[in-house]
């Protein structure tokens, strides 16, 4: 008698395959959604160790650091290089500017950020610039390898001298944003900026220093500070950085002659290559993460438009968005 063998017959080897499949695509979203999630999460609370690190630095020097200058060391550096000691980076601030650029940090890669890579970039003589000269400050010499950032932060904000946050911040610190999520490295198929990338090493001494903004009215009158010099330059890790030749707005006016008025919105996830490098972008269509003067973190939506973009960002108007979402 022979003994009969149980197996799956193909109809149901098929039907199983195709279970398994269906399952597959309907998990694999649910895995990427609680990714994306806990990046977002990350990336809020680089936010905040930011926050704590600018506090920290304004309490011991009494003012918030300069998008470049001399602040907590005897030599010039970045707003960021300023903030290394308050980012438990104190060996790689004793380096000093120059050797310490081209280091990754890991509290300035935002997870989500499609730009960071690995999280350096080549910065030479030949690199491109607004200008027709080079976009290497003088005192980076050496390494072409410069780190990159993902976050940028105010330049209305933290200008070229430094201010006391809570005197210069005169509509709040909750309702003023400080540093914003931004692509590390920017580039679109025409336009001036044509590329850029945020190194937080990266910066310029304005000479004959003598205003918070070299943009500001005193000085608009002779602007070749900025359109012929690396303060222009597209490598700043620096948001609300003039993004717009037009000094006048078209939606709205304001108190203060800032030229960069016209700054517009934020780029909600835009493709790879045609990101503005003047302006900053949100990681995925949805929302942009903000870090707000008080240390706080908020998350605005696409529908954010530039006038109430503005007015976050900028710290002594008394503008007050009419935005529900806004801080």
């Amino acid at each position: 008698m022979r003994s009969s063998r149980k197996g799956f017959t193909l109809i149901e080897l098929l039907v199983v395959i195709a279970i398994i499949a269906v399952l597959i695509g309907l998990l694999v979203p649910a895995v990427q959604k609680v990714r994306q999630a806990a990046n977002n999460a990350q990336s809020k609370n680089n936010m905040k160790q930011i926050g704590l690190a600018v506090h920290m630095a304004s309490d011991t020097f009494k003012k918030a650091p300069p998008m470049f200058g001399v602040y907590s060391s005897t030599q010039a550096g970045s707003f960021w290089y300023s903030l290394l000691p308050y980012l438990e980076q104190e060996n790689l601030f004793r380096q000093g500017p120059n050797a310490s650029r081209s280091s990754v940090l890991k509290t300035l890669q935002a997870p989500n950020d499609p730009t960071f890579k690995q999280g350096t970039f080549e910065l030479t003589s030949a690199t491109y610039n607004t200008f027709g000269g080079s976009p290497v400050p003088d005192w980076a010499t050496g390494s072409t390898t410069w780190g990159l950032s993902s976050y940028a932060a105010n330049w209305m904000v933290f200008g070229d001298m430094g201010m006391p946050l809570t005197s210069s911040i005169t509509d709040g610190l909750s309702k003023t944003l400080i540093v914003a999520e931004h692509y590390s490295v920017c580039a679109r198929p025409s336009g001036t900026p044509k590329s850029g990338a945020m190194l937080w090493g990266y910066g310029w001494q304005v000479p004959q220093l003598s205003h918070q903004w070299v943009r500001d009215a005193a000085q608009l009158a002779t602007p070749t500070n900025v359109t012929n010099s690396q303060y222009n330059s597209p490598y700043w890790a620096r948001s609300i950085f003039v993004n717009n030749p037009s000094p006048v707005p078209t939606e709205w006016t304001g108190t203060k002659p800032w030229e960069f008025r016209c700054h517009k919105k934020p780029e909600f996830g835009p493709p790879l290559d045609n990101a503005h490098p003047y302006k900053e972008q949100a990681y995925n269509p949805g929302a942009i993460n903000i870090l707000l003067g008080d240390g706080s973190v908020a998350s605005l939506t696409s529908g954010i438009n530039d006038k109430n973009w503005y007015y976050i960002a900028s710290p002594n108007e008394g503008d007050i968005p009419d935005d529900p979402q806004a801080p």
